[in-house]
């Protein structure tokens, strides 16, 4: 006897015809008929009284309809409550500095709704720090954006594509992004960081000359530059905007849209793969909502090594 032939027999209880339980468990109606032959013939009893049609329950199958419920019952609960427990503990998470002050927190403010029992402990860098202390097992896993550099023996779960944008000062005139990276000073989102490498990347695909002035490591430092008229940039255009945030002009780049991809990052066979899975599920029911239209574009992807499988 298996759990599986007891919530057929329920299926069966509850339907009132083996045919409608056939059709909803999908196997065809002569499977499900042996099956129960099967459960009788265990048990030594007749569960359903044949002579009738459709078949109906005996005064034995209508007794075991609650020993049966009992133990499927059970069954389920011995498995939820797995689930609950792997949900308990400590989960320790890297996370890039753009997404520390935008998403991280609502992220936190979800988990802590979802999840009481669950402690997530932060720490903040590159992503290719934050890479290599997943590697060595310093971290559980790490929010970052698109992988340049990492080894095959990671897993790396994308959730949110954020289009690179020119951002001004908000009363910089209506010019296209060309013109105005050549009329104003440039501050460049440092080469340390993936994503300074990714926008490098797409101004000299695109062939946009700048005058760079000088280099900032976060993009809070440069959004508060470019709101105070000291020049202009090329940064991710974040979904989730930090609360308090400098308002700036958003100019589109010519040409294709280039985006940053942010993803979980994490070894392969993560003993808290739960955990990770957990994250990755509340980090899509956050950003889904704000996405125009409900759906987030498609990257266009610059040539780039990529050593994830």
């Amino acid at each position: 006897m298996s759990i599986r032939d007891l919530k057929t027999f329920l299926h069966i209880a509850e339907s009132g015809s083996f045919a409608a339980a056939a059709r909803a468990i999908y196997r065809t109606q002569s499977a499900v008929t042996a099956q129960i032959q099967a459960l009788e013939d265990q048990l030594g009893v007749s569960l359903f009284d044949r002579t009738n049609r459709p078949p109906s329950l005996t005064e034995v199958g209508r007794a075991f309809v609650v020993r049966a419920k009992e133990v499927v019952s059970a069954y389920d609960a011995l498995f939820q409550e797995a689930v609950l427990e792997a949900l308990r503990g400590q989960f320790r998470l890297g996370v890039v500095p753009s997404v520390m002050t935008g998403l991280t927190p609502r992220l936190l403010v979800l988990l802590g709704e979802r999840h009481p029992g669950l402690h997530i402990e932060l720490e903040m860098g590159l992503s290719a720090e934050l890479v290599a202390k997943v590697e060595g097992g310093a971290l559980d896993a790490a929010l970052i954006s698109n992988p340049l550099e990492a080894g095959e023996s990671l897993k790396w779960s994308p959730f949110l594509h954020e289009p690179l944008v020119l951002i001004a000062p908000i009363d910089a005139p209506p010019k296209k992004a060309a013109e105005l990276l050549r009329t104003y000073p440039f501050m460049r989102y440092t080469s340390q960081a993936w994503v300074g490498r990714l926008i490098g990347r797409v101004l000299e695909q695109k062939r946009l000359h700048v005058r760079e002035t000088m280099v900032l490591n976060t993009l809070e430092a440069i959004t508060a530059m470019v709101h105070a008229g000291l020049g202009v940039s090329v940064v991710p255009l974040r979904l989730v905007e930090p609360v308090g945030s400098p308002p700036v002009r958003v100019v589109h780049l010519p040409g294709q849209r280039v985006y940053r991809t942010l993803g979980l990052i994490e070894v392969n066979g993560n003993s808290k793969a739960a955990l990770s899975k957990t994250l990755l599920v509340a980090l899509k029911d956050i950003v889904a909502p704000l996405r125009e239209g409900g759906t987030s574009p498609a990257p266009q992807l610059l040539k780039q090594p990529r050593n994830i499988k």
